[in-house]
């Protein structure tokens, strides 16, 4: 086992590295299956990483099954509410200790799902290092195989806590490269697949004041990474914020990209305001007049606000249509009139 332990805490902070460590756990205890939930904080999301299993299945028990789940997968690993107090940051037990066996072979969740998956046997490690970071690892073995043994249920006991360990890397590693906005915006830095590599105090404050995880109590220290933010629009839901996303090049050279938190247009003192009374625009048509009035063309436009071109061709038109003229230029002009901007 001490070889394992050295394994996994040499796996690399990120998505491959929980891939690495839980094969590694799966096979100390000689598991035929394995699945790593985590709670995505961005998003509330569940995330899942899998061995020796159809990824289809753990997207069918997110969609479906976890609710059904007799095991009772706790809200907080669900990401619904905060770790209760004096929950012990290490749980591991079996399945079979924790339900009437004889009874959840009669349900449901054993027969559409266990069964369907090659599940009968189970065991859970719920690892809770911080009030942040919580995760289910799940091994399960077929019908035709044998109970896991107290022995193994003691060795997961013992190797939980290094699970926790690289999950808490995940956050603490950064990525400070590509840094080039302002100091009062909220950066946050992704690779292509959208994994976040960064995500500085400003974000983390203004995502955590405006937004659900304010209101689930958790430390705005939180830093987000190794999680996958795959609609970045998602934080302007969330929190209220302007969002903008361009891509970079970070360190070694590898693709990403950068987005932006900043308060809305409406909310920055200056021409917003004055604007939307005097020709009746909406928050929307502020947010592209905002842009176009930079240079930014439609496409430009409908990439930083995660909208369709067409989509912004109408905003366009509305624009115009209000202002009372019938090109860009002409909006340009009639807004640099109205604040007393040289044209």
């Amino acid at each position: 086992m001490l070889g394992t332990v050295q394994e996994i805490s040499r796996a690399s902070p990120d998505l491959e590295g929980c891939q690495h460590l839980l094969c590694l756990v799966a096979d100390e205890v000689r598991a035929e299956q394995g699945v790593l939930i985590l709670c995505n904080p961005l998003t509330r999301e569940l995330e899942f990483v899998v061995h020796n299993q159809d990824p289809g299945v753990a997207k069918v028990y997110a969609d479906y099954y976890c609710d059904l789940d007799p095991t009772g997968l706790p809200n907080y690993v669900r990401g619904s509410c905060p770790l209760p107090k004096r929950t012990p940051s290490y749980l591991v037990s079996d399945l079979m200790d924790v339900v009437d066996y004889s009874s959840l072979l009669a349900t449901e969740f054993y027969n559409d799902f266990f069964r369907t998956a090659r599940i009968h046997y189970d065991i859970v490690a719920l690892v809770s290092p911080n009030p942040d970071t919580h995760a289910a690892l799940c091994l399960h073995r077929a019908r035709n195989g044998r109970p896991f043994s107290p022995d193994e249920v003691t060795v997961l006991e013992m190797l939980a806590p290094f699970v926790g360990n690289h999950l808490e890397r995940m956050f603490a590693a950064s990525m400070r490269s590509a840094l080039e906005a302002g100091q009062e915006e909220g950066v946050i830095v992704c690779d292509t697949a959208g994994r976040v590599l960064f995500c500085n105090e400003a974000a983390r404050k203004l995502y955590a004041s405006e937004g659900r995880l304010g209101n689930l109590g958790l430390a705005v220290e939180q830093a987000f990474v190794g999680y996958k933010l795959s609609r970045p629009e998602v934080l302007a839901e969330v929190c209220e914020a302007e969002v903008t996303s361009r891509e970079v090049t970070l360190e070694h050279g590898a693709p990403g990209r950068l987005i932006t938190l900043g308060l809305p247009s409406a909310m920055r003192p200056g021409w917003a305001e004055p604007l939307k009374q005097r020709f009746g625009l909406s928050q929307r048509e502020v947010e592209v007049l905002d842009r176009l009035m930079t240079g930014a063309s439609n496409k430009e436009i409908a990439r930083s606000l995660f909208i369709a071109e067409c989509t912004v061709k109408k905003h366009v038109h509305s624009i115009a249509a209000k202002i009372g003229v019938r090109s860009r230029a002409a909006i340009a002009h009639v807004v640099r009139k109205e604040l007393g901007l040289p044209r």
